[in-house]
């Protein structure tokens, strides 16, 4: 090496070497969060602000909510996107405003090969490029009527460094703040001058909204804020009840549906045709039920005031498709067309924590019909489509409802599901032969595992014996004919599958004796959770009983040489039973799971893994024949 190049090359090394590394490296932007983060937290908001200010006139109180979120880059080349959703009738989108970011505006109002939509999204996205790169993105909110901004959570699909949530109460304003899910989590500052009241709410390092293996949803797990619009002076002096009680509340949804009354004589004519055949009212009711499950397309889109207003029943019957609050009016007067008491329903679906202690739109997410013939009561939702007159989807079981009821309302209950109403209940007859166990395979499903089967096929069944194959059905026929289905009508109580199988995995011969798996379904075995970082609750959906029974001729010359020992296990929760029996030349299994609740607590949870242990190694044992 030349000498004078070597001198220069070494004093380098010597100079930079013997410098602090500190003076050199670049100080982690995200060190305060790293605790905190995931490796798939690839984009993180360090901070978001969001500030609610209330301006009033002569008729009514807006609201205004103003949105800054800032953003940096963990990785390289990664970006984020979000989704602003607004309606104009109810709310304006504006002073947007974005650093290394962009936005677009969209909405189905002129799109006449969609459909009509009051819906409008803003969809932005970030630029980022080098880790540590930021962005931000910013936006007003203008809510007409104050009413309208319901809710606010603390939640994002990324993780928040420090989320702040300031609300401006003017002394002119009664309103109530409602907590939920803080937990000692968020802290909350109240300043209060004669002008009005300050809440500064603020939670730091949020989770991010992640999908844990049955997780509740997300309104039971993160906090939010409801807020109750009592009253307000307006600018006049007046002074305006708002939703002060759950009937202010019913008396602005009455107000919406005034709206739609509507001349029915060609809706009632169209009516007499469907229930033509039919001999009394609760056949009717099925019929209707029936036909706008069949015939109106469910399409869950935002139109109307806030959501709420339905679109007139002779517009459905029009269009052929609705939302749920459309559907509802639909059926309503259709009911009412035929001389039965027909009548809207509001409600909050298990998604929603609320009830009607807390008066305010956000415990309504949801809209249904009920038809009442002297006492009963029965609640229809035709969004549902395969769901029967009085078999009530896991969205509504037991959720508290608003029923119309004249210029009052009714504050009940949709009626719960036992674990008996959500059945699985299989049969098997089986025999040893040549080609394994052979026998007939006879499948019952009722209630919310009805509705899950029937979802999962076309009307025609076509290509039906693909479909469970992929499913949970096992030792299928080739020939598809031998596949007998029945139940397949929404108003059908249970579905019916059953077809002759033949099986060589759950059968091993060795030295003269065969080992028999009496339970080839060995459901449930997934269900073991990891707890270490757990944070939300098991949410198993719906109460439910899973059975299976297999019955077994002993082959002839054949005895019985081991008999596996029953299991039991009854907690409050849940229970777990396995038995075997023998009678005469016969072994006889049964195996059930009783969810009694739909949710475990992440407390039970180190117990429950256990008892699904105990269920796994009960569904290794094996009956044992030998000559």
């Amino acid at each position: 090496m030349n000498e004078k190049f070597r001198f220069i090359v070494s004093a380098f090394l010597l100079g930079t070497l013997g410098m602090p590394f500190n003076a050199h490296a670049e100080k982690n932007p995200f060190e305060q969060y790293e605790k905190f983060l995931e490796p798939e937290d690839k984009v993180i908001i360090t901070e978001k602000e969001e500030k609610i200010t209330y301006s009033r006139n002569s008729s009514g109180v807006s609201a205004s909510l103003e949105t800054k979120t800032k953003y940096m880059n963990r990785y390289y080349g990664e970006d984020s996107d979000f989704q602003i959703y607004y309606n104009e009738e109810d709310t304006k989108l504006k002073n947007i405003k974005e650093t290394k970011a962009t936005h677009t505006l969209s909405s189905n109002l002129d799109n006449d090969e969609i459909f009509f939509d009051g819906l409008n999204v803003c969809k932005g996205r970030t630029d980022l490029r080098e880790i540590g790169d930021k962005a931000s993105f910013q936006y007003e909110l203008e809510f007409n009527n104050a009413i309208h901004l319901a809710r606010i959570v603390f939640a994002e699909k990324e993780f928040i460094g420090k989320h702040t949530i300031s609300i401006e109460v003017p002394a002119w304003l009664d309103l109530d703040i409602k907590e939920f899910n803080f937990n000692g989590k968020v802290n909350k500052d109240v300043n209060k001058s004669d002008k009005k009241t300050i809440y500064t709410f603020t939670m730091e390092n949020v989770k991010p909204l992640k999908d844990e293996k049955f997780a509740e949803p997300a309104l039971y797990v993160f906090p939010s804020i409801i807020f109750v619009y009592r009253s307000a002076t307006l600018s006049n002096g007046n002074k305006l009840t708002l939703f002060n009680t759950a009937q202010d509340q019913y008396d602005w949804y009455n107000s919406l549906m005034k709206q739609t009354v509507e001349n029915n004589d060609f809706l009632c004519s169209e009516t007499k045709k469907i229930v033509a055949k039919c001999k009394n009212d609760y056949e009717k009711i099925a019929t209707l039920y029936q036909w706008v499950q069949k015939n109106i397309r469910y399409i869950a889109f935002e139109n109307g005031i806030a959501g709420f207003k339905p679109q007139l029943a002779s517009k459905v019957l029009d269009d052929k498709y609705g939302d749920c609050k459309g559907m509802a009016n639909l059926l309503r007067n259709m009911l009412r067309c035929e001389g039965i008491d027909g009548r809207m329903v509001w409600l909050g679906t298990s998604d929603l924590p609320y009830n009607y202690s807390t008066p305010s739109l956000a415990v309504d997410n949801h809209a249904i019909c009920a038809a009442i013939i002297g006492k009963d009561t029965i609640f229809l939702d035709a969004t549902c489509e395969y769901a029967a007159m009085k078999e009530y989807p896991k969205s509504i079981a037991g959720r508290p409802v608003m029923l119309e009821n004249g210029e009052d309302c009714i504050l009940t209950k949709v009626p719960d599901n036992r674990p008996h109403d959500n059945l699985d209940s299989t049969y098997v007859s089986m025999k040893v032969t040549n080609n394994g166990l052979e026998g007939i395979y006879k499948n019952i499903q009722r209630g919310e595992d009805k509705i899950k089967f029937l979802y999962h096929f076309d009307d025609d069944y076509t290509d039906i014996l693909a479909s469970l194959r992929s499913s949970s059905f096992k030792g299928l026929p080739a020939e598809e004919e031998q596949v007998k289905i029945t139940g397949t009508s929404s108003s059908d109580k249970e579905v019916v599958v059953e077809y002759p199988f033949t099986m060589s995995a759950p059968i091993t011969q060795s030295n003269g004796k065969y080992y028999i798996s009496m339970d080839f379904t060995h459901r449930f075995m997934s269900l073991d959770i990891e707890t270490a970082n757990r944070k939300t609750n098991l949410y198993l959906r719906y109460r439910a009983v899973d059975a299976f029974t297999s019955e077994l001729t002993i082959p002839d010359g054949y005895k019985v040489s081991y008999l596996p020992a029953n299991l039991t296990i009854d907690k409050k929760r849940y229970k777990f039973e396995v038995k075997y029996k023998q009678k005469g030349g016969k072994i006889t299994y049964t195996r059930s799971v009783t969810l009694k609740d739909h949710t475990i607590p992440t407390k039970e949870l180190d117990e429950w893994n256990k008892d699904i242990e105990k269920l796994k190694s009960a569904y290794m044992e094996m009956v044992t024949l030998q000559k």
